[in-house]
């Protein structure tokens, strides 16, 4: 598998670049590449004392009609509109116009540097961007984006620069090239115009994924350099389901991908299907339930119409996430019970906050830490902070009674953490019985495995939970001492690395020796070329991005438990997770030759 951004090329035609596959299917057509905005070329200046007055008055006029128009977009996204159930992202848009840190901090570098507007707002854009673009999880990343998009659309203003690009006067069999694309130019597009979109920025969590999806239009994000190496008439051939871009085709290829392109549309189609299905294996022995990762609510009947069993892992930290204050106990219920009643009578698995202080309020007063991923975050972070924590529980603890709710603790290190945090969970139930209000007295509590000390203590923890999660994201990271966003070792960043599998069958022997149930959420859970070796290593659920859940569900169905175990031998017996993956590959390839399971790349 290549890296993303890079491929071989071949003189002035069929130019190969890599990216991440983020909605399925291919495009063809002609680039029509979309101008980067430049924070850059921002004038700058220091202000006269009297001029920072009206500076800042021109600051928030130029805030209030970036407003205006966001509004305005969002008002054509009627109910029958493609992105209808995302047109939540214009309102948090307009909610990062009003973000403390965004305007407050714009009009306080303007009052006390006496810098121009201009100056001001892309210095706070690059310091609010630089605290998310430091983690790991692609979701705060995204929310880097957010803030990027809406701080170039008041810059735009502030430097006259027309808002609007070319984007909603595209020619028919356009395929969008971008270095990013906010929601709002998105929204602005006649999708029988647009063939496709690649981008430079993002995965398959960012807007540009998401949105391309709802569309059905393929995508390739995480390109890195795709804007500088195409041009606006340029022939391309994108594949969302393998992330290849081809620019500059010639008549073999354009006519090899007509084929993939009709391949793919009947495949769809078919697999589909498959959603509605059981995920139980070709001889009946071995059945697994298929859940979904979600953090939105409206992903719900994304998750349903996929085939989703249930929700295997809610990420609760959007709730507090682009905010001045603290999400009340309301606000929390309110959202886990919508969650708890539409996917009834499935199970929904909620996890507790799982990001750091620096990502929350300023009213928690959390202090700077130099590596946040090994600091005060996630459990730490709430035991720490009872009352934000308490707040939680209760929240969750009296939506519970309205579905089936397991409550999952994030980042369990030890056993004094475990045994902590279900003390206070008793202390939180006894206060609701006190004030009569109702909750689930039998609530499940679970722990995520996602740090290498609990692997070695799982016996020790299983004596605590009532299930098991393994979080192979951050237990990769942890365990293999990997950054996965800084360039110069993400390439080292492997779910089959021999290592991880040892952990997480160390782990599955633990829970089947003790009757604990196990499930994993991560990435690795939705990987066609991963799933046979989790069934054979006797995990009972696996939660992952909705969309691949029909893919999933029929490549378990198409295969037997005896194959399952018989891979997994011969791939403990490897040295090397790219030897494993290859194996694995390869087997899956020969096994389901006309399937896309595989990257054929």
């Amino acid at each position: 598998m290549s890296e993303p951004g890079v491929g071989p090329v071949e003189n002035d035609t069929n130019k190969f670049l890599k990216g991440i596959a983020a909605s399925g299917g291919v495009g063809i057509g002609q680039v029509v590449a979309i101008e980067r905005f430049a924070t850059e070329m921002c004038p700058k200046r220091i202000l006269n004392p009297e001029e920072v007055v009206s500076e800042i008055g021109r600051f928030e006029a130029a805030v209030k009609s970036a407003a205006e128009r966001l509004k305005s977009i969002k008002s054509t996204i009627g109910p029958d509109h493609p992105l209808a159930d995302h047109a939540y992202l214009f309102e948090t848009s307009i909610l990062l116009l009003e973000d403390r840190m965004f305007f407050e901090g714009t009009k306080k570098a303007i009052e006390s540097e006496r810098q121009n507007a201009e100056w001001a707002l892309s210095e706070v854009m690059h310091k609010i961007a630089a605290a998310f673009e430091t983690t790991e999880d692609e979701y705060f990343r995204e929310r880097a984006r957010d803030i990027h998009f809406v701080g170039e659309r008041v810059l735009r203003i502030l430097m006259g620069v027309p808002s609007e690009s070319k984007i909603h006067q595209l020619p028919p069999h356009s395929v969008l090239v971008a270095h990013d694309l906010s929601p709002a130019d998105t929204a602005q597009i006649k999708s029988e115009r647009v063939l496709g979109f690649a981008i430079d920025m993002g995965g398959r969590t960012s807007h540009t994924a998401i949105m391309a999806r709802s569309m059905k239009l393929p995508a390739v994000t995480g390109l890195q350099n795709i804007t500088r190496v195409a041009q606006s008439g340029d022939t391309i051939i994108i594949d969302g389901s393998t992330g290849v871009v081809i620019l500059n085709p010639d008549p073999e290829m354009i006519y090899r991908y007509r084929e993939r392109q009709d391949v793919y549309r009947k495949y769809h189609e078919a697999v589909m299907a498959y959603g509605r299905l059981p995920a139980v294996t070709r001889d009946g022995t071995r059945s697994v339930r298929i859940s979904a990762n979600i953090e939105l609510l409206d992903e719900v009947e994304i998750a349903l119409a996929h085939g989703s069993e249930g929700i295997g892992l809610f990420r609760t930290e959007y709730l507090f996430m682009g905010r001045n204050d603290l999400p009340t106990e309301e606000e929390q219920y309110e959202a886990y019970r919508q969650v708890l009643i539409r996917n009834a009578p499935n199970p929904v698995t909620i996890r507790t906050l799982d990001i750091g202080g620096d990502k929350l309020a300023a009213s928690l007063k959390v202090s700077p830490e130099a590596n946040p991923a090994l600091g005060m975050r996630a459990i730490r972070l709430c035991l720490n902070h009872r009352d934000l924590f308490r707040t939680q529980l209760r929240a969750i603890l009296r939506a519970a009674v309205l579905g089936n709710c397991q409550l999952l603790l994030p980042m369990i290190s030890c056993l004094t953490e475990a045994q902590l945090a279900k003390t206070i969970i008793e202390e939180v139930k006894d206060d609701l019985r006190s004030e009569g209000i109702p909750f689930d007295e039998r609530i499940k509590v679970g722990i995520l495995v996602e740090v290498p000390s609990a692997v070695a203590i799982a016996d020790l923890l299983a004596k605590e939970a009532d299930f098991f999660s393994i979080g192979t994201n951050d237990l990769i990271q942890y365990a293999l001492a990997i950054d996965r966003v800084n360039e110069n070792v993400n390439y080292l960043y492997d779910t089959l690395h021999p290592a991880v599998l040892r952990l997480i069958r160390q782990t599955t022997s633990v829970c089947q020796a003790t009757g604990v149930p196990i499930a994993m959420c991560g990435e690795m859970a939705g990987d066609p070329v991963s799933v046979p070796i989790l069934l054979g290593l006797g995990i009972n659920e696996l939660s992952m991005n909705a969309l691949s859940i029909p893919m999933v569900k029929k490549l378990i169905r198409s295969i037997s438990l005896d194959e399952c175990m018989e891979l997994t031998r011969r791939a403990f017996e490897m040295h090397s997770a790219g030897e494993i993956r290859g194996y694995l590959s390869d087997w899956i390839k020969k096994r389901f030759p006309t399937d896309y399971f595989v990257d054929e790349t």
